[in-house]
């Protein structure tokens, strides 16, 4: 009976461990698109011109009402070719930064995809299922964005970080 006690207290003990290497293992980074293959999607073949928007005091305000936080930037670069923008934003998701993609024209969203993903869990947002919610979104006047987005049990803060980064990047579509 020890014995048996002895062998299921070791398959218990290596379970856990094996859980804790699959969870160590999943937390690492997930690239899912690189600057180049993203404008390459964007823009096919053309070159696209770089922009870089500048963040006056006024425009900084603005952007740190719709985030909730101070920005540490004095501006943010993009790709453009006509009316097209190509934004590379970063958000805190729960505790790591997630890299987004997201492509404007004239003030509604064409597409959003999470291109780099260094967050344990969440990243359910990057399924093309999530991000076609926010294809068609604009920015109202009170700062939301005009079509509701719905959430994912689980990935609330990855969830949260993407809706961010969408309004911020129609708002510097205002500006650019």
């Amino acid at each position: 009976m020890k014995l048996w006690r002895s062998v299921l207290a070791v398959i218990a003990l290596a379970t856990l461990c094996n859980v804790g290497l699959v969870k160590q293992a999943h937390a690492s980074q997930s690239t899912y698109f690189s600057v180049s293959d993203l404008m390459s999607d964007v823009f096919g073949s053309t070159q696209p011109s770089t922009g870089a928007l500048w963040l006056t005091p006024e425009r900084k305000t603005n952007a740190e009402q719709l985030l909730g936080y101070t920005l540490d930037k004095a501006r943010v670069r993009f790709w453009y070719q006509g009316d097209t923008r190509l934004w590379v934003l970063s958000e805190i998701g729960k505790e790591k930064p997630i890299t987004f993609g997201i492509v404007t024209q004239k003030g509604i969203i064409q597409r959003i995809e999470v291109m780099v993903f260094r967050e344990s869990r969440g990243d359910e947002i990057r399924l093309p299922q999530y991000t076609a919610q926010y294809k068609g979104n604009s920015l109202t006047s009170d700062g939301n964005l005009s079509r509701d987005v719905d959430g994912i049990s689980g990935a609330t803060y990855s969830v949260r970080s993407m809706k961010k980064v969408a309004k911020l990047a129609l708002l510097f579509d205002t500006w650019s």
